[in-house]
């Protein structure tokens, strides 16, 4: 009986816990692509595309640690996106994801929209989007951001977008940082 007791235990602890081994790489931005170059404006592990997302060592007000990634909406002169991704292959196909990162902009701030999405491992048509409007994100205060989807595959890719104000001017900026992946197994919490 009490082995009996003992295995539905470990079995109850495996599946509380989610998948282990399962995290991003460099969430808070602090490693650069090239340890030579602290300032540098790509981080380690992560993806960009389109113009003025940068790794940032010296805004503040940052989350934790001493680096941010920061969108430069000022220097935006037209109307394409710009983001950050990173693919995670270690997530189990099924399984419940939810990409979180922290926000928060200057006064004046307009973008179009801010969005966290998860998409199939390697990118494609993403699995879940929510989009924020500058109104829900706190100036020069952290606001969490979040998006949950279950994997149809092995491994996802969490994704930040900002979608720039469609007009001029387009002033202020945006910071990002601590983002963070919680993975559960399908069927579990």
């Amino acid at each position: 009986m009490s082995r009996r007791v003992a295995l539905i235990g470990v079995l109850l602890a495996t599946c509380v816990s989610g998948v282990h081994g399962v995290q991003l790489v460099n969430p808070s931005f602090e490693d650069p692509l090239d340890p030579n170059n602290p300032i540098q404006h790509l981080a380690a592990g992560w993806g960009m595309w389109g113009g003025w997302m940068n790794r940032e060592t010296g805004w503040v007000p940052v989350r934790s640690g001493r680096c941010i990634v920061g969108y430069h909406h000022f220097r935006i002169g037209e109307t394409n996106t710009s983001g950050i991704f990173q693919d995670v292959p270690d997530v189990p196909p099924g399984s419940v994801c939810t990409f979180r990162i922290f926000a928060c902009e200057d006064y004046r701030t307009y973008p179009q929209s801010v969005e966290v999405r998860i998409e199939p491992y390697g990118g494609g048509d993403p699995l879940a989007v929510r989009a924020y409007g500058a109104g829900d994100i706190q100036v020069n205060r952290w606001t969490e951001l979040s998006v949950t989807a279950t994997s149809i595959g092995r491994g996802i890719r969490v994704v930040l977008l900002a979608v720039p104000k469609q007009t001029d001017p387009r002033d202020g900026a945006l910071r990002f940082d601590d983002a963070s992946l919680a993975v559960a197994r399908a069927g579990g919490p």
